[in-house]
């Protein structure tokens, strides 16, 4: 399969140095069952059929969404960061664990923050040999989605202490309410934050709605004054090449290179695809080639 055939929101890529080979993640929904797949490539744009990694069954209290795959190597575990709910639980990020970076994936965590919040699309964020999940506490809750990060312990198993809030979505500058809003109320939305490091330099990238309209779509980054999990931000808008784009995350090939992995025809539902390109640092501040 090539790239551009491959129908995917929200992909994620792991690099296997070792075996040289990707992994990208993404969600599916046959009609019956919902879960996550796994597609590989050894050049990024051949990718094999997908794999399912994770399913929906009776014994998992999610059975719906099954948003945002995220899938990353930490003492030599693999871990998948997914998105779950169901008709009587609120939206939540779970963490799930493998010895295998294609599955199968087995519940590692509980659901993520507290039972009144709406959590969605966890990352893992390493300091100081610590693993945090920086998750959205989504606008559910109040109109104003936020950037949240809690402790994990070694395992993965629990979280430790209460989450932190980074960031609110409305005070960065460049998020707008979108034109699809149920509420009289503007609102504002905080999806998919990543971290990366470019020498030396963290940022955050996550995503919003740059204009009111559809396809308004985009990615932001913050860029931290007092790191990433201190509370203050330099926020601006990265520049992509196309509109109505946007949940990112940054790797490295297998030759070093920095590239950015988002999907692209945000609001155009089943015509979604993955758009891979080179980006890097230019006076400080990121640039997608």
């Amino acid at each position: 399969m090539k790239l551009e055939d491959i129908n995917i929101r929200d992909p994620f890529i792991l690099t296997d140095n070792k075996e040289r080979k990707y992994y990208m993640y993404g969600s599916f929904f046959d009609g019956k069952n919902r879960g996550f797949q796994c597609f590989v490539s050894e050049n990024l744009i051949d990718w094999s059929e997908p794999k399912i990694v994770f399913t929906s069954s009776k014994e998992f209290w999610g059975s719906e969404d099954f948003w945002a795959p995220e899938v990353h190597k930490y003492n030599d575990k693999y871990y998948l960061f997914g998105t779950f709910s169901s008709k009587s639980k609120k939206r939540k990020t779970q963490i799930l664990v493998s010895d295998n970076p294609l599955g199968p994936f087995k519940i590692c965590s509980a659901p993520i923050g507290p039972e009144n919040w709406f959590t969605l699309d966890g990352t893992l964020y390493v300091e100081n040999n610590k693993p945090y999940c920086l998750f959205s506490q989504e606008w559910l809750t109040d109109n104003d989605g936020k950037l949240c990060a809690i402790e994990l312990d070694k395992d993965f198993k629990n979280t430790i202490g209460e989450p932190k809030i980074l960031f609110k979505a409305s005070e960065t500058g460049w998020s707008r309410c979108p034109k699809r809003n149920p509420n009289k109320e503007d609102i504002y939305i905080v999806d998919a934050p990543f971290v990366y490091e470019f020498d030396n330099q963290k940022i955050i990238l996550w995503s919003s709605w740059a204009t009111k309209e559809d396809n308004g779509y985009a990615v932001g980054v913050a860029y931290p004054l007092n790191g990433v999990l201190g509370g203050k931000y330099i926020h601006k808008q990265l520049k992509l090449p196309e509109i109505d784009s946007g949940h990112p995350m940054i790797f490295k090939d297998l030759n070093g290179r920095n590239l950015i992995c988002y999907h692209k025809n945000n609001s155009l539902q089943g015509k979604e695809r993955a758009v891979i390109r080179e980006i890097y640092l230019e006076n400080g501040e990121l640039v997608v080639k």
